[in-house]
């Protein structure tokens, strides 16, 4: 069952300002440019950390920055599976464990871990949306109304959502 309408969201709204990307290269640089325009929120919504595209230096840097740049700033991450991320040391994982006041790991609920899409939300406006997480195909768009859908989604999942412990550092 796919609990997100993926071919609804992407007919709805304002479809002419959607920038087509088709690789790895240009979904990574896209996820950092849109990262570094975060003024309050980035929420992320991913089944693996998608070690190719969130876990490099530029990325790391850009959070970073937007964190120590903003002491409002907010950083939600929702993640199905985080085994591959905590056996590896995932960049991202290990920020959040030193950051832990501004950035939020949690483990999406299995009754949404088959809906297989990924995205990156930044400041409920602009966004970049993977239709299958595994597919090297993505959108970035500012479009309000697809924008809100995210949100309601990924706010929905959110509530229902329990904290990753690998997000947490144990100081024995």
């Amino acid at each position: 069952m796919n609990i997100f309408n993926t071919a609804s969201f992407e007919r709805q709204g304002n479809t002419d300002n959607d920038i087509h990307l088709n690789n790895t290269e240009d979904i990574r640089e896209s996820i950092i440019k849109l990262s570094s325009s975060a003024l309050r929120s980035i929420k992320i919504f991913t089944p693996d950390f998608e070690h190719k595209l969130y876990d490099n230096e530029n990325f790391q840097q850009t959070i970073l920055s937007f964190v120590r740049g903003n002491r409002h700033a907010k950083i939600q991450i929702l993640v199905s599976d985080m085994s591959h991320s905590a056996q590896y040391g995932h960049r991202i994982l290990r920020l959040a464990q030193q950051l832990t006041s501004a950035i939020e790991i949690k483990i999406t609920p299995e009754y949404y871990q088959s809906t297989n899409i990924s995205f990156i939300q930044i400041d409920q406006s602009n966004f970049l949306f993977k239709a299958h997480s595994s597919n090297q195909h993505a959108i970035r768009c500012h479009c309000k109304s697809r924008s809100n859908s995210l949100l309601d989604f990924f706010t929905l999942t959110w509530d229902q959502a329990e904290e990753a412990p690998q997000s947490k550092q144990l100081h024995i």
